[in-house]
This record gives structure tokens, sequence and C-alpha cells, in this order.
């Protein structure tokens, strides 16, 4: 079973292909038997109308559909990162406040509270360690 996160692509065509060949099988049994063909004519009859059916139909979709599709997935991409993004700093700020009402409750300096590497930059030790 394919994981529907990474093959959707491969199971919406496969779905499709399966939906155009068994609406082209119902009306071929309808309509398309009454043709004065022999079996071998009747077959490939049948082939070249499913996989016309199926190349015109993804041509029309596509020409059609494919684009909304994606900008419709680009922005449910893009909302849901400034979401994520907008959740962060939220967090960010709950963590500063309550930063600062345990320095004003316990009398501890607000810079013992910030990390060095906010308030001084990266050190110089750690730029001769990269360099070498």
């Amino acid at each position: 079973m394919p994981a529907l996160e990474h093959d959707t692509r491969l199971v919406m065509t496969i779905l499709f292909v399966g939906t155009v060949s068994g609406a082209n099988v119902f009306f071929y049994a309808e309509y398309g038997m009454n043709f004065p063909y022999s079996h071998f004519e009747h077959a490939l009859l049948f082939g070249l109308i499913t996989v016309g059916g199926i190349m015109c139909l993804k041509a029309l979709f596509d020409l059609s559909l494919n684009d909304r599709i994606e900008m419709w997935l680009l922005d449910r991409r893009i909302k849901a990162y400034w979401e994520r993004k907008q959740r962060d700093e939220s967090v960010r700020a709950k963590l500063k406040d309550t930063m600062k009402q345990y320095s004003a409750s316990f009398n501890v300096p607000q810079a013992q509270l910030v990390p060095s590497y906010e308030t001084e930059g990266v050190g110089n030790e750690f730029l001769t360690a990269i360099q070498e």
C-alpha cells in the first residue's frame, strides 16, 4: 500500500485510469458491440478508445485544473509555514515572560538568565576553532 504522503500522484493516476477504463467498458458494452467487426478489431478499437480517452481527459485536466490545484497546495503550505512561525514566536514570548517573572520573584539578575551567545555574539575561541 503506497503512503499517501509520498505517492499521492501515483494513486490519483491509477484511480483516474481505472475510472476512465471502467466508463469505457460500460459504454463499449452498451454501444460498441453493434459494430460489425471481428474480435481482434473490437479489441484494437477498444484499446485505442481507452488510451485516447485517457490522454484527452488528462490533457484537458492539465490545462484547466493543474495550475489551480498547484496554487492551492502552495498557498496551503505557505499558510502552514506562517502559522508555525507565529506559534514559535508566541512560545518564545511566553518563555521570555516566564524568565522575567522568575528573575523578579527570586531576585536573579536579568543578565544571568540570557545565554552569553545572545548578548555577546560568537566568541573568538569558536571562530579560531572553525578556521583550523
